[in-house]
């Protein structure tokens, strides 16, 4: 028993120091965890040049939608096809039939339709932050009790600075 567990210490202090040894930094440029975030988060990773004013390429993010609309199809069909009978008990041809399928049907969607795709979502995701404080707000304000009308009116003067400065940011974006 003793010389199992002296093994097994052995073993893991190997991994362990080949686990250091391969987080040593790369010899190049150096660009810190935070840039790396950054990058990810505003799709420079899309940009040719590494330009500050890069804008993304069309062609690049209908690389990127198909990525993640691929990802999106697999999961619906692995859940689908873990719902099979014949599938359920074997995990490995459910994950190998949902990988193919998701692989065919991205392939063959358009880049428009990839396009409407991202443009829908993104609408629907702007509506729904738009509209949280200002269903929020209304809650707030049917909740207070009748005996506090200068609360209720301080409520409705925040609801109406917020839909003021929606309509600003809007307008901004629009031109």
């Amino acid at each position: 028993m003793r010389m199992r567990w002296t093994k097994v210490g052995v073993v893991s202090l190997l991994l362990l120091s080949l686990l250091v040894i391969s987080c040593a930094p790369a010899p190049g440029p150096e660009t810190g965890v935070w840039d790396t975030i950054l990058k990810v988060g505003s799709l420079g990773f899309l940009c040719n040049s590494s330009s500050p004013g890069c804008k993304p390429n069309e062609n690049d993010l209908v690389s990127l939608m198909r990525i993640l609309i691929g990802i999106l199809v697999f999961a619906l069909l692995y859940m689908g096809t873990s719902a099979v009978p014949g599938l359920k008990e074997n995990r490995n041809i459910a994950i190998t039939v949902s990988i193919i399928l998701a692989i065919i049907s991205v392939i063959f969607i358009p880049s428009s339709i990839l396009i409407g795709i991202g443009a829908a979502y993104s609408t629907l995701f702007a509506v729904v932050i738009l509209a949280v404080p200002i269903v929020a707000g209304f809650i707030l304000y049917r909740t207070l009790p009748n005996d506090n009308v200068w609360l209720k009116v301080i409520v409705l003067v925040l609801l109406l600075l917020i839909v003021i400065g929606i309509k600003y940011v809007i307008a901004g974006f629009l031109g």
